[in-house]
């Protein structure tokens, strides 16, 4: 059972304001900033400090973040594990990214459900930022990222490496070309929205080539990959993704990969989970399963 002042401790973690602390947990401004001062002197160093007036982790109070959202996701492990009997059904809370929750893993999830009924899933699609403020928060067991995280902060395990392509219509004016990557910025730019994986790869990339999202003449920011697609057909701009999301369309014809010199790009698909997880075993069966029929 957790010290409901480290309850205060990571609502100040999110908040970074004392009184909009207060005001979550209900309680009064003098009682955070009690509960503060008590860990501060039980663990003999400061949490928090102020760059002028706003409110700062220290690295001390950075270290007390993640241990104590380590504790939390096992505590609600613990009560749902308490609570349920032998015979009740085994619940898994995934989180994953568009590309894999829409593209990827509803296939895996068919066929691990048919040969473990016992189960019972229940998929979250976000982007990386939320997937991981929620894993910390307890409310994933894990999740399926596409692009970058923090390897220091999480545990991890290598899903499977996928291709990153560029698409367009068959009528766009690149279609069919030998390109170099500068050459793409004559057409417009149809993208995720910002703290998505595949926008923070081309970012990446473009960076690395000294190009922005800004040198592109159009840019659509789209949430939905159907819509992104449906744009891109009808040669509204040029995008950019993995390469399972665009993998009909391309089998079909009604779009077209852009053919990039040096454009060999693949990236990471990761598990990643709370480190020192009492409950890894529990959902390892899942992700072994997932490996296997991937390999």
């Amino acid at each position: 059972m957790l010290d409901n002042r480290i309850l205060t401790f990571l609502k100040l973690c999110e908040k970074m304001n004392y009184t909009k602390t207060a005001e979550a947990l209900h309680i009064t401004q003098p009682a955070v900033t009690q509960h503060i001062r008590y860990l501060e002197e039980h663990y003999g160093c400061k949490l928090f400090s102020y760059a002028g007036k706003v409110l700062q982790l220290t690295e001390k109070g950075e270290l007390l973040r993640r241990l104590a959202s380590e504790m939390v996701a096992n505590e609600i492990g613990i009560q749902k594990e308490m609570a349920r009997t032998e015979e009740e059904e085994i619940h898994l809370r995934i989180g994953a990214t568009k590309t894999i929750g829409e593209f990827v893993f509803p296939s895996i999830m068919s066929r691990f459900l048919l040969e473990n009924p016992q189960f019972r899933l229940h998929l979250y699609v976000d982007n990386t930022k939320n997937l991981l403020q929620k894993l910390e928060k307890g409310d994933l067991d894990f999740t399926i990222l596409e692009g970058f995280f923090d390897k220091e902060k999480y545990a991890y395990q290598l899903y499977k490496k996928e291709r990153f392509v560029g698409t367009c219509c068959r009528e766009c004016a690149l279609a069919g070309k030998k390109l170099k990557l500068g050459d793409i910025r004559s057409e417009g730019l149809v993208l995720r929205e910002e703290g998505s994986g595949t926008r923070e790869i081309l970012e990446e990339i473009l960076k690395e080539n000294n190009f922005t999202i800004g040198s592109f003449p159009s840019v659509q920011e789209i949430s939905n990959f159907i819509a992104i697609k449906e744009l891109v057909k009808a040669n509204l701009g040029i995008t950019f993704s993995y390469y399972p999301m665009v993998k009909k369309e391309l089998e079909e014809g009604s779009l077209v990969q852009l053919d990039i010199e040096d454009f060999e790009i693949y990236r990471e698909f990761n598990y990643v989970y709370m480190k020192n997880s009492l409950f890894e075993e529990k959902y390892k069966k899942l992700i072994d399963f997932a490996k296997e029929i991937s390999e």
